[in-house]
């Protein structure tokens, strides 16, 4: 459910309605009566025709829950402020995810990590600001499980070097695990994110694994992964967009030298 929330919402954008992406304004303006565009309705089809939906709740422009119709399961999510610092994933009532987030001049400094799927991982992802545009991001790498204790040792953490773009997205990623070297570099343009008008949301994912959560759309994704095994993966789409430049519908194409292509058909229902 996580990925379906986090990831597909923040779909990567080619659009073929427009000859410039330039030509999108990049602005707040949504309507005459002054409240923000939100997104209450996700639609998720895949290529063989599978259907995903996730319906959100909101006080004022803060988002209090992610509800997957499906699959009985929802994200809920705590503020201090106009700052995430916790969300919470339950599946069929059953808590099986924290997120805990602390904050320094509006920046996040650190993210606790509780799971609970199988047994109880606890983990701390760190952020450390080299400048404005680069950061040094210590990921989740890997554990050693106990079964019969439902614990975990050895914990493992990647260290991941990200540089933003001037609007803010990550722009580029680099990191070793494994004896596998990966590298990526996204292009956005310049409309609206789905997410955009939602407090601290783009905030707690920007840098999920994937590039596709930004404060604009992502446009294309390249990557490639060499050493102990070697490939290639991009991402690009065809997006449409309502009158105030946020996307309503994306076709996304997923190209793997491993798995091939594939691609998913995103529909994007707004509160007005």
């Amino acid at each position: 459910m996580k990925k379906l929330i986090i990831s597909s919402l923040a779909l990567a954008v080619i659009t073929s309605c427009s000859s410039s992406n330039d030509s999108v304004a990049d602005d707040n303006n949504n309507s005459n009566d002054n409240s923000p565009l939100l997104l209450k309705k996700f639609t998720e089809i895949t290529q063989d025709n599978q259907t995903y939906v996730i319906e959100f709740k909101y006080d004022g422009d803060k988002i209090t829950e992610a509800i997957d119709t499906g699959e009985n399961a929802k994200t809920v999510y705590t503020y201090s402020g106009d700052n995430i610092v916790k969300t919470e994933d339950y599946e069929d009532g059953v808590l099986r995810e924290i997120r805990e987030f602390t904050y320094s001049n509006g920046r996040i400094m650190a993210e606790k990590v509780t799971e609970k799927y199988q047994g109880t991982l606890v983990y701390t992802k760190k952020y450390q600001y080299i400048t404005d545009n680069h950061i040094k991001f210590t990921n989740y790498g890997g554990a050693t499980y106990n079964p019969s204790t439902g614990t975990y040792s050895n914990i493992q953490y990647i260290e991941e070097d990200i540089y933003l773009s001037s609007n803010g997205n990550v722009a580029s990623r680099s990191y070793t695990h494994n004896g596998v070297t990966y590298n990526t570099t996204n292009t956005y343009d310049n409309a609206n994110h789905p997410m955009k008008n939602v407090k601290g949301f783009i905030k707690i994912n920007l840098f999920m694994g994937d590039g596709e959560t930004g404060y604009n759309n992502l446009l294309s994704s390249s990557s490639n992964y060499s050493g102990l095994i070697s490939g290639t993966n991009k991402s690009k789409a065809d997006h449409t967009f309502n009158s105030e430049s946020y996307p309503t519908k994306t076709v996304m194409t997923y190209t793997s030298s491993v798995l091939g292509t594939n691609s998913h058909t995103y529909l994007y229902e707004y509160n007005k």
